[in-house]
């Protein structure tokens, strides 16, 4: 392959633990009890080498500033990282979970399933002045679902971070993503090794992705402690954050639900200060990612929903999530809760969906960094090929009257999930409570079968976390779509939401009048805003969309 980031080579397919830790057995590998489930350990700190040098030709993969990916933020510097070490490869027992025993055959790094190596990569985004730094780093394992690096985290909420003066942390988070970035550019990740084994019939190729648990608590212990070989060596961290989006936000809900208890900091005090797990409908249901049959979580495990820990969560989830609940996938849902040892939210906003457009850029990230890969322009990009999509080559557009990917703002819940886990944390204020999405109890023959979200008159959500994209519509929101033509990534669109904004008649019927419109909008954003909900900026925004709207 080039080392020009250009190669065309196309990779892109598609116990429960109750209660805080009492008593910390600290050591540098797993303790293993006489029932043999893992007892807490300090994770060690992994190898550091870089910033790696960056030039116009040899770049790292989605980094800003280069390629067809935006600049950076001003006031921030992005660099990159690799970091080496090993990991062990676990598996979900009844009452907690183990190093895998006995160890496959068709594990032949390390030893027993322990001590497995890899060396991955880190983007590091940090504010160029330490001055400006606010103390707070955000790590989220990258997202792996297309097969390459996807920072949903970053994607949505970048504004608040670099408004806030926030470090965001990213890093490859499994084997086939590690093996992507080698083949798109083989010279710049040549050093890379994270074993890979390709799918066959009767092969796995996630044989080693299991680690990944462990390289999320060694990375985040580099941050917490910030030592020598810490890339923000010299700046005052006080907090360290994991979030997570889709497939890393399930590895994140896994972090704090069972890793958080288990790998702990050498004082005894958690390595990440709290979790935002979002568009997951729960945790990774077989932590050896399919390697074993064994420890795969049934539909009955408590551990489906949030257990205890000593750091709070903050769940957030699109409509699109609740919808794939509702079809026999969902046992996440749980009460809210303020206790000591098991302060959790969830949010669940209708209207949102699992791939939008939060943002409105004229190209999302996700298909920016599919651009990327295959070395071509956004206008070269082949069509998705989802019903309410054009089916032309480029950045994906709706049919005549449909507006896709959705725009309703996520990212605002997200951007008040952070802010607010921020004031949990440093303050002890918790965070709002928010309905849940309404569902209906779906009869067959007299029998309850499922469920169904509740719709408005409109075709809307109803329940949940209330914004006035929905009680003071325009448009009806779609969570998921269905596919039309069968491509690569077609395997998408149920995950992909879109909107169709009302005429104008329908407009009329609604508003008195622009100013009727526009007063509705800001009552509830105001209300929202001083419920901490939404973050003040992103209801200065909310308002001047109203404001310039041609409604009705």
């Amino acid at each position: 392959m080039s080392t020009n980031g250009k190669s065309r080579d196309r990779h892109a397919t598609l116990g429960v633990l109750i209660g805080a830790v009492a008593i910390l057995v600290l050591a540098t590998a797993p303790s293993i009890s006489a029932a043999a489930d893992v007892t807490p350990f300090v994770p060690p700190l992994p190898t550091v080498t870089g910033p790696i040098t960056s030039t116009a030709t040899n770049f790292p993969f989605i980094a800003d500033g280069f390629d067809v990916f935006g600049p950076v933020p001003k006031g921030y510097v992005e660099e990159e990282f690799f970091f080496s070490g090993t990991g062990n490869l676990y598996e979900y027992t009844s009452t907690g979970i183990e190093v895998i025993t006995p160890c496959p055959a068709s594990v032949t790094e390390g030893s027993d399933c322990m001590g497995i190596p890899y060396e991955t990569r880190m983007l590091v985004k940090r504010p160029a002045n330490p001055a400006q730094f606010s103390g707070t780093v955000i790590i989220e394992p990258l997202n792996p679902s297309a097969n390459f690096d996807i920072a949903g985290v970053w994607d949505r909420s970048r504004d608040y971070f670099v408004r806030n003066g926030d470090v965001f942390v990213g890093w490859t988070s499994k084997s086939v993503t590690v093996n992507t970035l080698k083949g798109w550019n083989s010279t710049r990740y040549a050093p890379l090794a994270w074993t890979y084994a390709p799918f066959t019939p009767n092969g796995n190729s996630g044989v080693y992705d299991g680690i990944t648990f462990d390289i999320a608590a060694q990375i985040g212990r580099l941050f917490k402690e910030n030592g020598p070989t810490s890339p923000l060596n010299g700046y005052n961290v006080k907090l360290v954050f994991e979030g997570g989006f889709s497939q890393d936000g399930g590895f994140v809900f896994t972090q704090a639900e069972i890793f958080n208890a288990l790998e702990r900091m050498p004082s005894g005090g958690p390595i990440y200060d709290g979790y935002v797990p979002g568009g997951t409908g729960g945790p990774t249901g077989s932590i050896n990612f399919g390697l074993t049959a064994a420890g795969s979580l049934a539909p009955t495990d408590a551990r489906n929903e949030m257990q205890p820990r000593d750091v709070p969560v903050i769940h957030t989830n699109t409509q699109t999530e609740v919808f794939l609940g509702t079809l026999g996938v969902g046992y996440y849902r749980r009460a809210d809760s303020d206790a000591a040892n098991d302060e959790y939210r969830l949010w669940e906003v209708p209207g949102a969906s699992h791939v939008s457009n939060d943002l409105d850029d004229a190209v999302i990230n996700l298909q920016l960094g599919q651009a990327e890969l295959q070395g071509i322009t956004p206008a070269e990009l082949p069509a998705i090929g989802c019903t309410h999509q054009e089916f032309t080559p480029g950045p994906s557009t709706g049919i005549p009257g449909v507006i896709d990917p959705n725009r309703f703002p996520f990212a605002y819940a997200a951007n008040a999930a952070f802010d607010d886990l921020t004031q949990w944390v440093t303050k002890g204020t918790p965070p709002p409570n928010v309905p849940r999405i309404t569902l209906t109890p779906q009869v067959l023959t007299g029998n309850i079968v499922g469920s169904t979200i509740a719709t408005d008159s409109f075709g809307n959500a109803e329940g949940g976390f209330r914004t006035p994209f929905l009680d003071v519509p325009t448009a009806t929101y779609i969570p998921f779509d269905t596919a039309s033509h069968t491509t690569l990534f077609s395997g998408f669109c149920i995950l992909y939401g879109y909107e169709l904004p009302f005429g104008g008649s329908e407009l009329d019927t609604l508003y008195n009048n622009h100013g009727d419109y526009v007063k509705q909008v800001v009552q509830e954003t105001n209300d929202l805003v001083k419920n901490r909900m939404w973050l003040q900026a992103d209801g200065v925004t909310v308002k001047q969309m109203a404001a310039q709207a041609s409604v009705p």
